[in-house]
C-alpha cells in the first residue's frame, strides 16, 4: 500500500512540473509600479 502511495504521489509531482513547464513559452507582461508602463518579459531559458 505504501508503495502504491509513493508512486500516485511521485506522479502527480511529475505531471505538475509538466504543467508548469508547459506554460515557460507564454508570454508575459508585467506593469510597473511607479509609472503603470506595461512591458514584455523577455523569454528566459
Amino acid at each position: 500500500m505504501k508503495k502504491l502511495s509513493v508512486l500516485i504521489v511521485t506522479a502527480l509531482f511529475a505531471l505538475s512540473l509538466g504543467g508548469c513547464a508547459a506554460h515557460s513559452g507564454a508570454k508575459q507582461m508585467v506593469k510597473c509600479p511607479a509609472c503603470g508602463y506595461e512591458f514584455q518579459v523577455p523569454a528566459t531559458q
